[in-house]
């Protein structure tokens, strides 16, 4: 068998990472029965080694698993399997410092790894990456968040994932040029399986025969729905745990309820940045085009013009977004309260089957106590017995006869 390859999807956030995550883990045991290992059990297993791997502390009580020791554990799976492709995909790695880059090259000799860069054009990444910012629990708004963000000095975690240049730079010390691949975001009008079929052509296997329709993505909340998520953030406490936030804020209120409404407005960059867009845009194709890896798709689906603004938020609308919100929250609450009672129902029904099974044990531990009590004491008689007619045959010779035509009948 030749050499392991391992390909590290490290992101970037917001280019089709749910989408890809969602094919991979939805046809594991496919992709495995190609010789390609998906190690884990779910995203959150490739998210917690990444988490540890880049040292990101874990809140004093996430109810979440422990992720201390978690990126060992996800190589070991892999250095362990017979596999000869293994795939991990966390768009946080993206951000990865040189030391960690260098310790995952490490953790997965002699292995061959591969990096999967993917990113879009600027003038969508934008206005989707402040609604993530949005849903993570921030309230800047977006003018305020684009002028941080289009400074190339601001924003801090937006540039340590999305300056291709720099991420590159930084995995570029550990993994080959030769071994990392830029992949750009087909436009809206693509086929829809066309991000997928570039993601395998960088595997180097068939994008056939897996099931791509339970995949998941994140859909735009709308200018109301930001709004109403961000007007949200300003009345939570700053120590509103994370978990929380992304259990009920992102997962609950966000993604279920306000991205599903109808005619949401676009958010789009204000038309007077347009000039800083497109020499990000320029700044963007150039740096991937020096950088000398190899590009799957084509590096002018990354210069696109801007999304139309929707502009300042209508209150009438964001008023309905925040009723539609309110009833999406209770809605989802009821059915966890049912759930809740539900389960508070069968495990009441256990404990007392448990408590009916111990009864029942009790009660037969007694008997089998009280029989064994009694086969002890019939035994002792019968012992009893049978050494008095021992004694009683060393004194009468009829007694004695008597005992042993027993003796040879019993032989």
């Amino acid at each position: 068998m030749g050499k392991r390859v391992v390909y590290l999807h490290i992101g970037a956030p917001k280019t089709g990472t749910t989408y890809l995550q969602s094919i991979i883990w939805a046809n594991q045991d496919v992709l495995a029965s190609r010789g390609v290992l998906v190690p884990g059990r779910n995203r959150f297993d490739h998210f917690s080694a990444g988490f540890d791997l880049r040292g990101v502390k874990q809140e004093r009580g996430d109810p979440r698993k422990s992720w201390h020791g978690a990126w060992d554990a996800l190589a070991n799976k892999i250095n362990e399997s017979y596999h000869k492709i293994a795939v991990v995909s966390d768009e946080r790695l993206a951000s990865c410092r040189i030391r960690e880059a260098a310790r995952v090259v490490e953790s997965f000799a002699p292995a061959e790894v591969h990096v999967v860069y993917v990113t879009r054009a600027p003038a969508g990444l934008l206005s989707a990456a402040w609604q993530e910012h949005v849903k993570h629990g921030y309230a800047r708004t977006f003018e305020d968040w684009l002028a941080d963000t289009l400074n190339p000095t601001g924003n801090e975690w937006y540039w340590k994932v999305h300056d291709v240049a720099e991420v590159l730079r930084r995995w570029n010390t550990a993994v080959p040029r030769e071994n990392t691949h830029v992949v750009t975001l087909p436009p809206r009008d693509s086929a829809p399986d066309l991000l997928w079929q570039r993601f395998c052509s960088v595997l180097r296997i068939s994008p056939d025969g897996v099931d791509t329709e339970a995949t998941k993505s994140n859909v735009s909340l709308g200018v109301e729905g930001a709004e109403v998520m961000r007007r949200v953030n300003e009345k939570l406490p700053e120590d509103f745990p994370t978990w929380q936030q992304i259990g009920v804020g992102r997962e609950m209120l966000a993604n279920n309820v306000l991205a599903k409404r109808p005619d949401k407005t676009p958010i789009g960059v204000p038309e007077r940045l347009a000039e800083q867009v497109a020499d990000y845009t320029e700044r963007l194709i150039a740096a991937i085009k020096e950088s000398g890896v190899e590009v799957t798709g084509d590096l002018g689906e990354l210069d696109v013009p801007l999304v139309p603004s929707g502009g300042e938020p209508d209150e009438q609308a964001v008023m309905a977004a925040a009723v539609d919100g309110l009833a999406g929250l209770v809605r989802q609450t009821g059915e966890l309260r049912d759930d809740w009672r539900r389960t508070r129902r069968e495990l009441r029904e256990e404990r007392a089957k448990r408590k009916a099974a111990v009864r029942r044990a009790m009660v037969a531990e007694a008997a089998l106590r009280n029989e064994k009590v009694k086969a002890a004491a019939d035994s002792s008689r019968t012992l009893r017995i049978k050494r008095r007619v021992v004694a009683l045959g060393r004194r009468s010779r009829a007694v004695a006869a008597m005992l042993r035509t027993y003796r040879r009948l019993r032989r």
